[in-house]
């Protein structure tokens, strides 16, 4: 299968798990954030495969993340870049008026 948790992809790259959030750039200016909980929920992914197949840029290649228990806004496409803070980030849809929290 071509996803992996987020979480388990922060623990294989060292990433702080007591941050409070990520920041997520992506390759269409699109950036978003998360609180660690949410991040490291179960149901968070990393994905980078399709039915099989590497993403097409129209799904998100290379990779995306899938956040089921947040709004669709809050899934990010063509993601180059995720940083661990304790800064609370900002996100393109909530620098303009949305809810930051979006979900469960």
């Amino acid at each position: 299968m071509g996803r992996t948790p987020l979480r388990e992809f922060l623990q294989f790259v060292g990433a702080d798990p007591r941050a409070q959030y990520l920041s997520v750039e992506c390759g269409d200016e699109y950036y978003t954030a998360y609180d660690m909980p949410s991040a490291l929920h179960p149901q968070t992914l990393l994905c980078y495969e399709a039915y099989g197949k590497p993403l097409s840029l129209s799904h998100g290649a290379p990779v995306r993340i899938v956040m089921p228990v947040k709004l669709g806004y809050k899934s990010a496409k063509w993601v180059n870049k995720i940083t661990v803070t304790n800064e609370k980030p900002g996100g393109y849809w909530e620098d303009q008026g949305y809810d930051w929290f979006a979900g469960l």
